[in-house]
């Protein structure tokens, strides 16, 4: 059978593979990119409500105008100008919302700028959608900020679009509004595109959120309800931009695709602009800070840099010198399941990423002591 280029190309999340190979009895799972909090119960129970009234329909394509319109007044606090209901647009979680950007945006032959390292479906929704990767170099002795070899690779790349997470996977790093600011003047100045992937913006510990699309009109910002109120099932995502075409072709993509995102998880997830679901988050995000610092102490115990990371619920250590395949291969034999780095971009090899948000303390530290008798990882 003879199969589309473009499919050829993609290779299969290595955060997937890992997650399921991490499913064996016995293993502690610190590959999974999500909390193990359930969803607040006032979101749950609006869901359900929903499912009484039989609100199972269709819904508009762009999302339920209520939702978007809470959307649009989130991004407004946040200071992004000229944004309303009609500048917004839901779709089925983050993945999607962002590869409906990439889409609408990216042609064959265009270069799009991120983060080495970045999320594993980046590199590869830009492949789908016929476009190059341009990689910009982070290091794990700064935490991956950008620095100055990232502002100069950045200025020079010839990109379309850059995207921009932070706080970031695989890495934690919250970029400061300096650096933010600078990515952004750097992009005004080439007339680039940017996305600014803003899906954990609530887990911050240390520092404050600061969104590019405040300050500059060519911004599409993008974020969903999995992380921050445990929804990853539920796939609930949002993308807004001030200029109305980019969400008009979002939605041409979702028209013809999957059609709208699921109503009665749109209903629910209305509710997590209520008062009971922020406090929820806000617990959530303490016991990450916990973990935080948890891990960060034991990480004294092992054989890598690792900067403290200021948002998200990762680690990304670099083992110098070794083979970062080898190592995830040789902690799942010792009962502890992480990424290995190089999926994550080509700065990725010789790091694990390691998620803190599926497994409490006591859990975190059977998993450091595991990790420390393995050869190559243990000091």
């Amino acid at each position: 059978m003879i199969f589309a280029k473009r499919v050829l190309d993609v290779p299969p999340s290595a955060t997937f593979k890992y997650a399921a190979m991490a499913k064996k009895e016995g293993i502690i799972n610190l590959t999974i990119g999500r909390t193990n909090f359930n969803t607040p119960e006032v979101i749950r129970e609006a869901a359900k409500k929903a499912l009484d009234e039989g609100k199972v329909h269709y819904t508009p394509s762009k999302g339920i105008p209520e939702l978007r319109e809470k959307i649009a007044q989130r991004h407004t606090n946040a200071g992004l100008k000229d944004i309303d209901s009609e500048k917004v647009i839901v779709s089925m979680g983050g993945k999607m919302i962002l590869f409906e950007a990439i889409m609408a945006m990216i042609d064959a032959g265009d270069k799009v700028a991120i983060a080495d390292p970045s999320w594993v479906s980046y590199d590869s929704m830009i492949k789908l959608a016929g476009g190059e990767t341009v990689w910009l170099p982070t290091k794990p002795e700064k935490g991956f900020i950008p620095d100055e070899d990232y502002f100069e690779a950045l200025d020079r790349s010839g990109a379309k679009m850059v995207i921009v997470n932070s706080p970031s996977n695989p890495t934690g790093a919250v970029y400061p509004e300096s650096v933010l600011r600078e990515i952004t003047r750097i992009a005004e100045a080439n007339d680039m595109w940017m996305i600014s992937d803003e899906i954990y913006e609530k887990i911050i510990f240390e520092g404050e959120a600061f969104s590019p699309g405040s300050i500059y009109d060519k911004v599409i910002t993008t974020n969903c309800f999995s992380k921050e109120f445990g929804m990853t099932g539920w796939r609930i995502g949002w993308a807004v931009c001030p200029d109305f075409e980019v969400i008009d072709k979002m939605n041409l993509i979702q028209q013809q695709s999957a059609s709208n995102a699921v109503s009665f998880a749109q209903w629910g997830a209305l509710a997590g602009f209520t008062p009971e679901a922020e406090a929820a988050r806000d617990e959530m995000v303490e016991e990450m800070r916990k973990r935080r610092d948890y891990c960060m102490e034991r990480m004294e115990e092992i054989n890598a840099v690792c900067m403290k990371p200021n948002g998200a619920f990762y680690l990304f250590p670099y083992f110098e010198g070794q083979n970062d395949v080898d190592l995830a291969n040789s902690l799942l034999e010792a009962g502890v399941g992480t990424v290995p780095g190089s999926p994550f971009g080509p700065k990725g090899r010789g790091c694990l990423r390691m998620s803190y948000g599926s497994a409490g303390i006591e859990d975190l530290g059977k998993a450091f002591d595991r990790m420390v008798t393995v050869k190559g990882v243990g000091k």
